[in-house]
């Protein structure tokens, strides 16, 4: 059967270049990911940028001692952006809600809904004295514990096993 159209997952395509530091943020960021997913991180601060200092990028926390180097930051913010496509499902987000701060300013907070059932895209805007906001930060949050659920049943799963087995053998 013959592909119809070409995609990332069948064409073939060169190499990407990276720099050293851009392959182990890459690797690191695919780790993460890969945490959550298997339910070992309930969260995960992605990115946060600054729209008044473009110079200026959020990545995800690295381990002390990581060697970050000399990234480009438009590569990092590239990579993100990759990640946080792999997760997103092509529907709105939820309702904006404001969380008045202490020193005046204005936190936004919106939901937005994944591929993934359990996992949600947070997109948070801190606002100062201007109606643009100060920052945007974008987390990858788990609604549940997999692990947790993961135990319960398997739990479940054994008690029902010996019921069973104590029934046969009575």
């Amino acid at each position: 059967m013959a592909e119809s159209s070409t995609s990332a997952l069948t064409s073939s395509r060169a190499r990407t270049t990276y720099r050293t530091a851009e392959r182990d943020f890459a690797l690191l960021l695919k780790q993460r990911l890969d945490d959550l997913l298997t339910g070992k991180r309930d969260r995960l601060e992605i990115l946060r940028k600054y729209p008044n200092d473009a110079g200026r990028l959020g990545v995800i926390a690295t381990p002390e001692g990581f060697a970050v180097g000399r990234p480009r930051l438009q590569m990092l913010e590239q990579l993100t952006w990759d990640a946080l496509r792999f997760f997103q499902a092509d529907a709105e987000g939820g309702p904006i809600a404001q969380i008045l701060g202490s020193d005046g300013g204005v936190t936004e907070v919106q939901t937005f809904p994944t591929r993934y059932p359990n996992i949600v895209i947070e997109r948070v805007d801190r606002f100062g004295e201007c109606p643009e906001p100060d920052s945007i930060t974008w987390c990858l949050y788990r609604i549940q514990n997999q692990r947790v659920q993961t135990q319960f049943h398997r739990l479940l799963n054994a008690a029902n096993l010996l019921f069973e087995f104590a029934r046969l053998v009575s």
